[in-house]
This record gives C-alpha cells, sequence and structure tokens, in this order.
C-alpha cells in the first residue's frame, strides 16, 4: 500500500464495491459469508452505539465531535486530491486511536461497569428477585437516613451518604486516611460521624446492604455536563459517586443546610425531610408495588430475610415511615422518577436521538469494517494465461470447428486472499457456440468462469475477448 492515504483506499473499495453490485459475492462470498460479515457489522455497531450513548453526556462527547469534525475535513480534502493532508492523517492515524483509548479510559470503564451491572442484575432478578430487605427493615433505614439528614442540614452540618447498590464500590475501601467500621445505621451513629469537630467529617459514608461499613472515603468528583457551577465540592462528589454503578448518595449542605439526592449523575434537591424520605423510599424500593417481586428462588429468599430482621431503633418507632396512601394524601413528588427513567431506557435522548445515534454507529461500524478489510485482504489485480478448453460435446451437431488459439490472457480482480491462492485450474474458458448456425468464419466469445464455485473473481480485462473460427461442414470437402 506504501505511501497511499488510507482514506483514498477505502475510497477506491467502496468504488469497486458499486462496480461489482451485480456480483457482490465478490467482496462478501457466499450467503453464509454474507450473514457473517453483516453479523460482525451489527455487533459492533450496538457496542458502538452504547458506549455513545454512554458518554454522550460527558465533557469527552464534546471531544468526540472535535474529532469527527476533524474526520470529515479530512475525507473531503481527500476527495479534492489534497495530498499532504491526506500524507499527514495517514501517519497520525494509529497515534490519534491510542490518544483515544488514553483519553477515554474512564469513560469506557464506566461503560464496561454499566454493561456488567445490567447483564448481573437482570440473571439475579430472574433466580433471587431484587429486593434486599424486608419492607420493615427498609422503612427503619430510610427513616434512620432522613432523620439524620434533616438535623444536620438544621444545623448547617455536611454530610456525604453513599447507599450501594448492585455494584460494591470497593475501590473506595481501599484509599488511604479511609477509616473501616462495621455499624448499624442510626441517626445518631450518622450525626456523630458528620459532627464539625469529627475528624471523619470531612469525605464520604459508605453503607453496604443496610450497615456502614467505612466512613471518610475520597469520592471522584462528577465526569457528566451539569451546571454545578454553584454547587461545592461536596455535591460535585456526590453526582460523581451517584454515577459508579447505581449507588443513590445523599447529601447536605453546609453553606446552605439544604439536602440534596444524587441518582445515576442527576442532582436533586429536596424540600424537607417528609420528600427525602418519599424519594429514597422510591429508589430503594419501599413501595407495595415493588415489595413482591418475583424470582426462581423468591419464596427462599423471603423466609431467611424474615430471621435476619434487624432491631427497630427509637428514632423509627417514634417517626414511622410515611406509607404510599400518605404519600399520595400530601401531594410530595417523587422528584428522582426523572433519573430512574433515564437509567431504564436514557428517555432524555428519546426515540429519535436513539435511532440517529445508532445510524451513526452503523455507519462508524461499516467504516471500520472496510478499513480491516483495506488493510488485511484488499482488492487487488493478478493476471494469468488460462488454455482455451474446447469441447466437441458442446460443438454444433454436422459441423467441425478449426480454432486458431488456445490460450486467453485474463487480468482479474479480487480479494487478496483469493488472488493469492488461485490457479489456472479455478477458471474455466471455453467458446460459447449457441450463435453458430451455418458453416462460415464466426466471431465467437470467450466464456469465462469460475470452475469452483467458492473461488469469487471479476474478469476486468481479456485477451482475446472473442475468438475467429471456421465452421466446416460434415458434408463439404474441406481443402487445406
Amino acid at each position: 500500500m506504501g505511501s497511499t492515504s488510507i482514506i483514498t483506499q477505502i475510497i477506491e473499495f467502496i468504488n469497486e464495491l458499486f462496480k461489482s453490485l451485480d456480483s457482490g459475492y465478490l467482496f462478501f462470498g457466499n450467503g453464509g459469508d454474507i450473514i457473517r460479515y453483516a453479523l460482525d457489522i451489527f455487533i459492533v455497531a450496538v457496542l458502538f452505539y452504547f458506549i455513545m450513548r454512554f458518554i454522550r453526556e460527558t465533557r469527552a462527547w464534546q471531544l468526540i465531535k472535535g474529532i469527527i469534525l476533524i474526520i470529515g475535513v479530512v475525507v473531503l480534502c481527500s476527495l479534492f486530491g489534497l495530498q499532504m493532508v491526506g500524507f499527514i492523517f495517514n501517519r497520525l492515524l494509529y497515534v490519534i486511536a491510542f490518544l483515544i483509548i488514553v483519553i477515554f479510559q474512564p469513560e469506557l470503564r464506566r461503560a464496561l461497569e454499566a454493561v456488567g451491572l445490567r447483564t448481573f442484575n437482570s440473571f439475579k432478578g430472574i433466580l433471587f428477585g431484587s429486593q434486599k430487605y424486608t419492607p420493615s427493615d427498609l422503612s427503619t433505614f430510610i427513616k434512620e437516613v432522613s432523620t439524620a439528614c434533616a438535623n444536620m442540614a438544621k444545623d448547617y452540618t455536611g454530610a456525604l451518604i453513599l447507599i450501594e447498590g448492585s455494584t460494591h464500590l470497593d475501590e473506595l475501601l481501599n484509599e488511604e486516611n479511609v477509616v473501616k467500621f462495621d455499624s448499624e445505621v442510626s441517626a445518631s451513629v450518622l450525626e456523630s460521624i458528620f459532627y464539625k469537630g469529627s475528624p471523619m467529617h470531612d469525605g464520604g459514608l459508605l453503607i453496604r446492604d443496610g450497615r456502614i461499613i467505612a466512613a471518610r472515603c475520597h469520592v471522584p468528583l462528577a465526569v457528566t455536563m451539569h451546571t454545578l457551577e454553584r454547587s461545592g465540592t461536596r455535591h460535585r462528589a456526590a453526582v460523581g459517586a451517584s454515577e459508579m454503578g447505581d449507588t443513590v448518595v445523599v447529601v447536605v449542605s453546609e453553606e446552605k443546610g439544604t439536602m440534596s439526592i444524587a441518582v445515576n449523575g442527576m442532582l436533586f434537591p429536596m424540600e424537607d425531610a417528609m420528600e427525602l424520605e418519599a424519594n429514597l423510599s422510591y429508589l430503594l424500593g419501599n413501595d407495595s408495588a415493588k415489595s413482591e417481586k418475583k424470582g426462581v428462588f423468591s419464596f427462599f429468599r423471603r423466609r431467611i430475610a424474615e430471621r435476619k430482621v434487624r432491631p427497630v431503633s427509637a428514632t423509627a418507632i417514634s417517626h414511622p415511615v410515611t406509607e404510599k396512601a400518605n404519600l399520595e394524601q400530601r401531594k410530595i413528588v417523587i422528584k428522582t422518577k426523572d433519573a430512574v427513567g433515564r437509567r431504564r431506557s436514557d428517555k432524555k435522548i428519546g426515540v429519535l436521538g436513539n435511532t440517529g445515534l445508532f445510524l451513526i454507529a452503523l455507519l462508524m461500524s461499516f467504516i471500520l469494517w472496510m478499513y480491516i478489510q483495506v488493510n488485511t485482504n484488499p482488492v487487488v489485480t493478478k493476471t494469468i494465461t488460462v488454455p482455451i478448453s474446447y469441447e466437441k460435446s458442446e460443438a454444433p451437431q454436422n459441423m467441425e470447428v478449426a480454432y486458431p488459439i488456445e490460450t486467453v490472457q485474463l487480468e482479474l480482480v479480487g480479494r487478496k486472499n483469493t488472488m493469492d491462492s488461485i490457479t489456472v485450474s479455478d477458471i474455466y474458458a471455453t467458446i460459447d457456440y449457441s450463435q453458430v448456425t451455418d458453416p462460415g468464419v464466426v466471431e465467437l466469445p470467450i466464456v469465462v468462469t469460475s470452475s469452483d464455485n467458492k473461488v469469487y473473481f471479476r474478469v476486468e480485462q481479456q485477451v482475446p475477448e472473442t475468438i475467429s473460427v471456421t465452421v466446416y461442414s460434415n458434408t463439404e470437402q474441406v481443402e487445406e
């Protein structure tokens, strides 16, 4: 390929493809090969689609749009024959690919975590259902968190509480200065941890399976595109933590004395403790419509959970959790529904947006496939001399034919792997006698075909294309 621009090679590949639309087997082989290539392109397109949808609202999305714009300019320059641009891009192509991997490493990691989380949750839901706690145990937990946050907001005490979902945040436990312990969740414990004079006041508190397992955790800041200019570090950390799998984060502002919930990279301010309690109930599954989700082993799970009900604290007894009927009566808004809906179906993008994004992913996958074909198995030409096969059984009856030549020279076009292995025995050249009706000198076409249906090529040039033969009648005297 030498110094030829990769863009130019892809354009030539497409041109050759359109030339052979009537014989697409030249590029795709038989029906099985076509299905295999189509499946390959579709799977990669789906992968590109989910990656782009995942990072669409991150800072990296702006960088991707810039890269796409640069590639589009390069393609246009190649079409207009600007050789310097094509030369530079061809030399920097692999460097750009490496830089993309390095720059997008956090987004790619989060995408893989999201895929793993959804797959695991689907499998776990089929077998075990989706509930972790009994309703009374979860009500106690939610009430304790809501009460503590309301008290801290009243006293302008900052707090950052991370409630794990199915994704375990073990990386936070391995950081420096993390305080590990095992404690039940109660309002008094939470308030003592975030007390302004406490050494554990700074950082996040991690809750797993209804128990506090670590405090003073260093939480990464948000990477999604949200308007957080007026928010402090604690709120940006809350949004960043909510992007880690399905973690639910409660944050209390030390400056404003307000409470908020961060879910799926979105921040929702809470008006009061009642609204905070209602939204936590919705997010953590404390809903009569959700508490009875079925699973293959749900019966055994419920029996085991009934034996592990934790004692109810004094705070929870004096302030029972708000029931669904009371929530509707007090008209408390479940603000976090938007985040849950976005997590499940990405409604924010919309059907049309998803369709357009998938078409872009499909185009990217097809271009990548062409790039791989150009580099690994491009379209090449080969010159070969093939003997002409004269079958007497195909000659007209009661006639004799004199042949002036015995070979034909062919210039074949095909994929490199095919052209490297093709031999004379794979090609069949014969005479078409269908035009012969009477004796005399006749110009007959030389027909070139493949002797094996699995060898695919196209004849670009043929010398000669026809042959002049003399046809004699068996009843005539042939003169020398």
